[in-house]
């Protein structure tokens, strides 16, 4: 699968929106999909960090173990899981815009072993899913982020 990309200008500061994406613990209050929260390690996020999150996906519940397998304090950092024999990694950046930070978020499916005949009549369908559920993600974010800002 190609890999998907999506990208928002946010109005706050990196150190403020970097804090605010890798506060796992409290995704569910400030993104809609996530609905559940579970660590599984406790402390800073860091390389090696895991969870459980319960997101709603196309109107039902989906459960995924998450882990942290990149990442590199107010800069950027990997979240890999694996679903059917599918490794997915999403990879978000950031980089600074003035007073504003840059959000880049890309997603990727690595069949790990699968045929990539197998998984090619599924990619097309799940590509603008994937890309709609990660822009709303990002502005959810972005309200929660700019909301804070003017309170």
């Amino acid at each position: 699968m190609s890999t998907i990309r999506v990208s928002r200008e946010i109005g706050a500061p990196i150190d403020r929106v970097f804090a605010m994406f890798t506060d796992i613990e409290h995704g569910h209050e400030h993104v809609s999909g996530i609905k559940k929260v579970e660590m599984m390690t406790f402390g800073p996020l860091r390389l090696g960090s895991k969870w459980s999150e319960t997101r709603e996906v196309m109107g039902r519940l989906d459960d995924a173990e998450m882990e942290i397998t990149a990442f590199e304090q107010n800069k950027t950092y990997t979240i890999t899981h694996h679903k059917a024999g599918v490794r997915v990694d999403t990879t978000f950046t950031f980089e600074p815009v003035g007073a504003s930070t840059r959000v880049s978020v890309e997603f990727a499916l690595n069949p790990q072993g699968l045929p990539p005949a197998l998984l090619s009549p599924v990619e097309w369908a799940i590509a603008g899913k994937v890309r709609d559920v990660l822009g709303a993600d990002l502005m959810d974010l972005k309200q929660s982020l700019e909301r804070v800002g003017t309170s």
